[in-house]
């Protein structure tokens, strides 16, 4: 049996095994490469490109569709442009600032955060002030449906929105990273009360966003980080209070614009908040960070299996710098975990990095070509 790409990706998100296990990397900016490797790959390759940068803060390439199908990748995203009233332009030192005004500045790997435009800010009239960049700016949207509709007419591949709301980030971003996390406990009105801000902002961008492509898309994209290392990142009783609510009225809002599957990133130990992540509509939890607290993979299939798809799951930070056995090892594990049953679409977890050599990063993808196709031995118990 061979698929389409759509269909294979389609036929595992609802539980179900197609002939292999779908592929979803390198377009996303949660998902990607970052430019070094992604230069290393390419001259391993002998392949000639000029990279063209896709996350400018996490410096990630953009994979040509060559790389996309040498590694069967089974989707393409649509990306909203840039609005009209902005440009990215780095000055000298290496510095630049965002559509919000927040500034940044290059490093050897990546940009640091360098200026939070409402860092300042000791009041909600202070917030008030502050003006947002239109979300509905004409120039964001601007050729997205013909691109969407092309896609679904002259490919067989899986589409996804790329673009996609966080709402804790764009707070970090606004306000400093440190500083909103104090807000929530020591002022948590003012903290609210930006968050609310933020929150209008993202469903009117996404709102006119899937008004151009839902009907044409097959997965979307919403997150933020709620786990470190070791646990939450915040009070899960904050977390209940303030941060679920606000991500449930978006991710509802977003589901009323397209029919498509909710694929939610967020980094870290995140088993705790599993169930409120499928309380709120979410459909695809990524990247499944192997090597924090309680992530074990066959838990992790046990706790979702048949209300919410998994994505990634690869231990790209603890083996992807290492050698190919083990790289090897790691993909022949998550597939066996994972893979049972449909519900589980391959990736790198996160990002590759910088140290990723390219003989690994082909490793990865010829490991899930060994071991990715169905049937399986192991089945979901």
């Amino acid at each position: 049996m061979c698929m389409t790409p759509r269909e294979r990706v389609n036929m595992a998100l609802n539980f179900k095994e197609p002939d292999r296990i779908p592929i979803d990397w390198g377009m996303s900016t949660v998902s990607g490469i970052h430019e070094r490797a992604y230069r290393n790959l390419l001259d391993y390759l002998g392949m000639n490109e000029e990279i063209v940068i896709s996350d400018a803060v996490q410096r990630l390439a953009r994979p040509s569709e060559a790389i996309l199908q040498k590694f069967h990748v089974d989707t393409r995203y649509i990306f909203c442009n840039p609005p009209s009233f902005w440009e990215y332009h780095e000055e000298e030192d290496g510095s630049w600032r965002d559509e919000f005004g927040a500034g940044y500045i290059r490093t050897e790997f990546y940009c640091d955060s360098r200026k939070n435009p409402l860092a300042d800010a000791e009041t909600i009239s202070d917030l008030r002030a502050y003006k947002m960049p239109d979300p509905e700016d004409p120039a964001r949207f601007k050729g997205l449906r013909k691109k969407a509709e092309w896609l679904r007419e002259n490919t067989d591949y899986a589409i996804v929105a790329g673009t996609y709301p966080a709402l804790y980030y764009s707070a970090w971003v606004l306000r400093g990273m440190e500083n909103f996390m104090l807000d929530t406990a020591a002022d948590p009105k003012f903290a609210n009360y930006l968050l609310d801000m933020i929150l209008d902002y993202w469903k009117a961008f996404m709102g006119k966003y899937l008004e151009e492509i839902g009907e044409y898309i097959d997965i979307m994209w919403a997150g933020d980080d709620w786990g470190d290392q070791s646990g939450p990142l915040i009070n899960p009783v904050e977390f209940r209070k303030n941060v679920g609510p606000r991500f449930k009225e978006l991710i509802q809002f977003m589901k009323t614009k397209s029919d498509a599957k909710l694929s939610y990133h967020s980094c870290g130990s995140v088993t705790w908040c599993l169930d409120d992540f499928y309380d709120w509509g979410v459909d695809i939890v990524q990247p499944l960070q192997a090597n924090a607290y309680d992530m074990d993979s066959k838990k992790l299939k046990k706790m979702t299996y048949g209300r919410m798809s998994l994505h990634g799951g690869l231990n790209n930070q603890g083996v992807f710098h290492l050698s190919p056995d083990e790289i090897r090892a790691d993909v022949c594990q998550k597939i066996c975990d994972f893979g049972p049953g449909g519900g589980y679409l391959f990736g790198s977890g996160h990002n590759i990095q910088a140290n990723c050599p390219p003989q690994n990063i082909l490793e990865i993808f010829q490991s899930w070509e060994m071991y990715g196709a169905y049937p399986m031995k192991n089945n979901v118990e």
